[in-house]
């Protein structure tokens, strides 16, 4: 009887350990927690913050802006990925995908919106400003 819980008990070590090395190497869930600014010109190549958890810095991400790929995506840390908005996007909202190298993936619904760049506006901002959202799109 006691050598059957000692077998127990060693298979049970066995499972914790496995158990707990999986958990280390794969991570908890990967989530998306605010985008900023939520708003940004068509001509692209304008800094996006993603601020989410778990981001993993031993793997690459691709973010999408519609169907547009972001054409460089840095890790900041594990709670923040920056992402440059593409170029050529038709103004109106869009999904915001991001994708890991590991397979995972996280689609924000409407996260971004384009907006066609105002000229000649007299903002003093070169027509990056919208007038209906002031400092969202001045970088």
């Amino acid at each position: 009887m006691a050598k059957r819980q000692s077998v127990l008990a060693g298979l049970f070590l066995v499972s914790l350990f496995v158990l707990v090395a999986a958990g280390c190497k794969g991570g908890a869930q990967m989530a998306i927690l605010d985008i900023d600014p939520k708003v940004g010109h068509t001509q692209g190549d304008q800094y996006v913050k993603i601020v989410g958890k778990n981001f993993r810095q031993d793997i690459g991400y691709t973010v999408y802006f519609g169907t547009k790929k972001s054409a460089q995506v840095t890790i900041v840390d594990p709670e923040t990925l920056l992402a440059t908005t593409p170029s050529g996007v038709k103004a109106g909202q869009v999904d915001v995908m991001i994708r890991a190298d590991d397979g995972n993936a996280f689609r924000l619904p409407a996260g971004f919106k384009f907006e066609e760049v105002a000229t000649g506006t007299g903002d003093g901002a070169g027509g990056l400003v919208n007038k209906k959202e002031k400092g969202n799109l001045a970088y």
